[in-house]
């Protein structure tokens, strides 16, 4: 929903930054089903080894349908901040999931950053130490 870029992140591997400015309150990440692979938590089971190591890494457990979303946009590079996350989870009434909204203006060159306790099952449950910051 807006240009980004995936580069090198301090906090983790690659991260997806802003390369426009963003609004507060603008969408910046929604489902679309033509970019969006959903998995049914059986199904996840059954999947090769490799597939199911790219979708624990990049997919997650949603809160609202119980299944696995896998963006195979750049979405999936988003990193986690608990503390400094410039994104909120918003649940859009007749959507099938949240999106993701601006909580403050985002300026060009700046890491995209979102809570993943808040839109994932596991991690929400999670008590990895990475998640607290």
């Amino acid at each position: 929903m807006i240009k980004t870029s995936v580069k090198p992140s301090s906090l983790e591997g690659l991260g997806l930054f802003a390369d426009e400015k963003i609004k507060k309150g603008a969408s910046v990440w929604k489902f679309d089903p033509r970019f969006d692979i959903i998995f049914d938590p059986q199904e996840f089971e059954k999947i090769e080894p490799l597939q199911k190591a790219l979708i624990d890494r990049y997919a997650y457990l949603s809160i609202e349908t119980k299944k696995y979303i896998y963006c195979i946009d750049d979405a999936r590079f988003m990193n986690h901040s608990s503390v400094n996350n410039n994104l909120n989870v918003v649940l859009f009434p007749g959507e099938p999931e949240t999106r993701c909204v601006a909580n403050r203006d985002i300026e060009i060159g700046e890491e995209l950053l979102i809570n993943y306790r808040t839109f994932d099952i596991a991690d929400a449950k999670s008590k990895e130490p990475y998640l607290d910051n």
